[in-house]
């Protein structure tokens, strides 16, 4: 199954044996897997259902599969004698009510009335909202983090709500208030504390933060709020907003507490969800874009490394086939590997290197605009692909 390709839904839901992968599941389990795989949190370092996949996945891709893999369950509480067709129906009507379903006119000219194309479009655009290649990372963490948004307002959908986007639009600006609270209760503000808030604002779908934000009333904010999910996701948004800085101090400590008595919720609940998220910061935080701002260069650099790596490993076969056939490419790269180009062969190997990845759909981001910035990562991996005599200096 590959995210990134037109199709994989389809392939997603053979892999679930038709909807049988969910039987069992229970309510509370099926959220703790969803704060393990780091959808909860905006960060998704793995599917929160065990899938068999032929390759790594990416965070993004992680992310589309957690979505759907989310609003199938949520689905099949509801009707379970789950029909793909008929989810991915309701799916579709729900995010055009929620007024999600944004297709271009490229897009809607591709899918026409396939309706499971068109909810691969709509996912994609709902998990990669800013399309910029140097900040989307940044920005995506608390998008993301939001994305559980949208599986509580299908779940009202499914229960017969007919404004679901006016409960998405509370719900966020619920959030949102909890966060800048749980951010005021800080004994002293820092530099992450300031990103955060920058990263909310450019991240939200529905409404803008005040200016002066006031501190609200919790019990008020959280009151229309008695659903157990929707009381632990809050919860959660608020641990995540305090930890950011990996640390916890005592007006810290007693926002949070004080946060879970009004959201009624027992004490060894919150308790658990303080220590998880902190425990989840810990381990993942190379992965979390959020606590790498201080270098957005390298972090960059390291996060092109990783999708380069992935997309060649993907395209093995394919793309040693087209070096080998371009004679004059395999020169020019061998020669790289002992001595620098000049500008006129470095011109070549773009070109060529370029050409190459036209003919392999999923090697096409090379050739977009900004694409060439890749370039020299894709130089740096491709000697892996070639033979040992290839590079002189390579050690076994």
């Amino acid at each position: 199954m590959n995210p990134s390709s037109a199709g994989w839904i389809k392939k997603l839901w053979k892999l679930l044996d038709e909807g049988d992968a969910f039987n069992g599941i229970s309510l509370n389990s099926y959220y703790h897997r969803l704060r393990h795989s780091g959808f909860i949190y905006g960060t998704n370092v793995s599917p929160w259902l065990s899938l068999k996949t032929d390759h790594s996945l990416t965070e993004e891709e992680v992310t589309k599969v957690n979505l759907l893999l989310a609003l199938l369950f949520t689905y099949k509480q509801h009707h379970p004698k789950i029909d793909a067709k008929r989810a991915v129906s309701h799916i579709l009507e729900f995010y055009k009510d929620l007024k999600a379903k944004k297709l271009t006119m490229i897009d809607k000219i591709i899918a026409g009335n396939k309706q499971l194309v068109q909810l691969e479009k709509v996912l994609h655009y709902r998990v990669q909202a800013n399309q910029n290649i140097f900040t989307r990372n940044f920005s995506n963490i608390i998008t993301n983090a939001l994305l559980f948004v949208d599986v509580l307002a299908f779940k009202a959908f499914i229960n017969g709500n007919k404004e679901v986007e006016s409960y998405a639009e509370n719900l966020e600006q619920s959030i949102t208030s909890v966060i800048l609270n749980a951010l005021n209760a800080k004994e002293e503000k820092t530099n992450y504390d300031e990103l955060l808030v920058k990263l909310l604002q450019s991240s939200l779908r529905y409404h803008q933060i005040p200016e002066q934000h006031s501190v609200a009333d919790l019990c008020a904010l959280v009151a229309p709020y008695r659903n157990t999910l929707e009381r632990l996701y809050i919860m959660d948004m608020a641990a995540m907003a305090v930890w950011n800085d990996k640390a916890l101090d005592k007006r810290e400590h007693h926002f949070i507490w004080a946060l879970g008595k009004d959201l009624e919720i027992e004490e060894e609940e919150i308790s658990f969800a303080i220590s998880f998220v902190h425990g989840f910061i810990m381990q993942h935080q190379d992965k979390i874009s959020f606590f790498n701002h201080s270098n957005p260069v390298k972090h960059f650099y390291d996060q092109s490394s990783k999708m380069v790596n992935m997309l060649i490993l993907r395209n093995r076969k394919r793309l040693t086939k087209e070096l080998t056939e371009s004679r004059e490419l395999l020169v020019l790269l061998s020669k790289s590997t002992s001595k620098e180009l000049d500008e006129t062969e470095k011109q070549k190997v773009r070109e060529q290197l370029l050409d190459i990845c036209k003919t392999i759909p999923s090697l096409a981001i090379f050739a977009l605009p900004g694409g060439t910035v890749l370039l020299p990562i894709l130089i740096k991996f491709i000697p892996k692909l070639l033979p040992s005599a290839f590079d002189d200096n390579r050690v076994e």
